[in-house]
């Protein structure tokens, strides 16, 4: 007979809900496709994809705005801005990542005819970063079985490139780190399906919300008929109620 401990795994939640963590995303399985990054056009050379080392997840940070109000601090989030990511690629004997970096960098700016492109659409680039699942193969669609998440980048452009240093000290494979700008990246699910879609279009459309603050809790947890203890008049300690309102009752 075996006992099966299994169910007693787990942090408890609200709802009596208890069990083990889920399956982690593994940082090692991964692929990243580049599209009209160096020669104008070419869709997603292999070369580029196997040659990666790390790729960064995109970072998000929103601005804040802090408002004064007699004794209060109310902060609100403004505009959303992407932080930069860094790829890092292997050097390879054939240069098959080097020329297409410094194609890019001469899309960016050709600094042997020293001159620069007109407009950011001619530059630019764009990649897909897929987390896979561990299988055998993966097509483009977000939606293959083999991909955990797609990441979108869209608006790419390199911001700093660093091809190393050379030493007589040991024989490690050399690297090429790109500083990457992006201006979006949208991402996608197991499924295929676009995360991140709640609308404000109700809200807008309603006029709903006025108050720079948030509204509280809204019944989240209920502290009605909890103990608690205040001083009465007389000095003596009451037992009473509170609720989540704040309002206190007082037994005399």
């Amino acid at each position: 007979m075996t006992v099966n401990s299994l169910a007693n795994f787990g942090v408890p939640g609200l709802n009596g809900d208890r069990s083990a963590v889920l399956q982690p995303i593994l940082s090692n399985r991964f692929r990243a496709l580049f599209f009209n990054f160096g020669t104008p056009g070419e869709v997603a050379p292999y070369d580029m994809t196997r040659q990666i080392r790390r790729f960064g997840r995109p970072q998000l940070e929103f601005e804040v705005q802090t408002l004064y109000s007699y004794v209060s601090t109310v902060y609100i989030g403004t505009r959303g801005e992407w932080a930069t990511v860094d790829v890092v690629f292997i050097d390879d004997i054939t240069n098959s990542v080097q020329r297409r970096v410094q194609e890019q960098v001469a899309k960016q700016q050709n600094f042997f005819d020293q001159t620069m492109s007109r407009a950011g659409e001619n530059y630019k680039f764009e990649m897909d970063l897929d987390v896979l699942a561990g299988g055998q193969s993966a097509g483009g669609s977000a939606a293959d079985p083999n991909i955990i998440q797609k990441w979108c980048f869209a608006g790419c452009h390199i911001t700093n490139m660093n091809l190393g240093e050379l030493t007589y000290e040991d024989a490690t494979a050399m690297e090429i780190t790109l500083t990457l700008r992006y201006d979006n990246v949208i991402g996608f699910n197991q499924d295929g399906f676009r995360m991140g879609v709640f609308s404000h279009s109700d809200e807008i459309n309603s006029q709903s919300g006025v108050a720079s603050t948030g509204t509280g809790a809204q019944g989240a947890i209920s502290t009605t008929g909890a103990t608690s203890t205040a001083i009465t008049a007389s000095g003596f300690a009451s037992s009473g109620s509170f609720s989540a309102g704040g309002s206190v009752s007082i037994s005399g």
